[in-house]
């Protein structure tokens, strides 16, 4: 394990926690549904400590970059790698589509069609994305460069604990750091016109949004 993953893993897994709560008391079923997970990973799954059977959860992913996990008790969870457009599945084929810190990632174009698509092959949507209210940008962890002008923000990522831990090259700190955008409150209400808009507060600071959408 890299040292940036020895630094963020305990981070994500409290937060992860607290997600897998307020999951499974918003979805008291989740437990004996069908669900899918659209950009995904099993390691979400390893941290959210909720009791799902790895046979009843499906991945989505454009990628297996960052996808597995160290539990034995997650790989049984299906990978499917898809095109990012289309997801290869049924109609209501699942009872739940989660999608957790994925649409930041989702270039803004494409992002009605994602949730369209999540909504088509699934009875209920929950999903879950980082706030651009919120002081900290969490892929960097530093504070306000979000809110920076993109090119000044792309110059000082390069000083970022993800960047001074991760070492990634330059292909990938580019790519990264351009291809995620938060989403504003006003964003997530436009892609979820109908969806049930919660807020994660961290030390009372909105943090994160949570959508329920039927």
């Amino acid at each position: 394990m890299s040292v940036w993953h020895r630094f963020v893993h305990p981070v994500t897994g409290y937060f992860r926690r607290r997600r897998g709560q307020f999951i499974l008391a918003a979805l008291p079923d989740i437990e004996r549904s069908r669900i899918c997970d659209i950009g995904g990973s099993r390691h979400f799954w390893q941290k959210l400590n909720i009791n799902v059977p790895a046979k009843n959860i499906t991945i989505f992913n454009i990628s297996t970059d960052e996808v597995d996990s160290t539990d034995p008790a997650t790989k049984d969870i299906d990978i499917i790698i898809y095109d990012g457009h289309r997801i290869p599945a049924e109609d209501k084929s699942y009872d739940i589509a989660i999608s957790n810190s994925t649409l930041e990632h989702v270039p803004i174009s494409e992002r009605p069609a994602l949730v369209k698509e999540m909504h088509r092959i699934a009875r209920v949507v929950f999903m879950q994305t980082p706030a651009y209210e919120f002081f900290i940008e969490p892929h960097f962890i530093m504070p306000f460069v979000h809110w920076l002008p993109r090119q000044l923000g792309f110059m000082i990522i390069k000083f970022s604990p993800w960047r001074l831990l991760s070492r990634p090259s330059q292909d990938v700190i580019h790519s990264y750091f351009w291809n995620t955008a938060l989403l504003s409150r006003q964003d997530v209400e436009a892609l979820f016109p109908n969806g049930q808009v919660l807020e994660e507060r961290f030390f009372g600071f909105l943090k994160s949004y949570y959508v329920l959408s039927r």
